[in-house]
């Protein structure tokens, strides 16, 4: 008697082990098919995005073809850095926002004549460079109608989120603090000999 009961025990506990195989394959299968439907979703996310301001979206293309335009006037040595564009395309589009706030009327013409005797003069005739010249021109132009302390006012109410592999935004100025990095990570001291 006592060795069916160790037989029925012992198969009663072979199917429980099975049942949890069975469960903990079926949980993995879900959390396979969880994970694929996330990553799924990211594919279909907007391409990769340097800095919202306000309502605006500055993308890493745009900041790309904005740097190869820029690279383009350059004379051999010189090189021009991400955060530079970046700050002439975040302050481009606050100028934008604060001119339609205040009525301010920008022409093309406007940004020609202020540009043309300026050393971005080369960018009106390049395609992906003029965005970046225009952005400067913008900041100049709102400023000057607007007068300086007003914009400089206007600057720091902002909303600008930068993407923290650009480092670190000045939270009045807008603009990329040097030598900052949004890293979260602590440098390792260096050990001594």
């Amino acid at each position: 008697m006592r060795h069916q009961e160790l037989c029925r025990e012992g198969r009663w506990m072979m199917l429980s082990a099975r049942r949890g195989l069975r469960m903990s394959r079926v949980g993995a299968l879900v959390g396979v098919v969880v994970v694929t439907l996330l990553m799924a979703g990211c594919a279909k996310a907007a391409p990769s995005v340097v800095a919202y301001v306000d309502g605006s979206t500055i993308t890493q293309q745009q900041l790309d073809d904005g740097l190869q335009g820029v690279s383009s006037i350059l004379q051999e040595g010189q090189s021009v850095s991400s955060p530079a564009v970046v700050n002439a395309m975040i302050h481009g589009i606050i100028a934008e926002q604060i001119a339609a706030a205040n009525k301010i009327t920008i022409t093309d013409g406007e940004r020609d004549a202020l540009i043309k005797n300026s050393n971005l003069a080369g960018l009106l005739n390049v395609p992906k460079g003029r965005p970046i010249a225009y952005d400067v021109a913008d900041q100049q132009i709102v400023s000057g109608k607007l007068g300086s302390e007003a914009y400089l006012a206007a600057v720091a109410k902002q909303s600008v989120t930068l993407n923290p592999r650009f480092g670190v935004l000045d939270p009045t100025q807008k603009t990329i603090i040097d030598d900052k990095s949004a890293s979260l990570a602590k440098p390792v001291a260096a050990s001594t000999p």
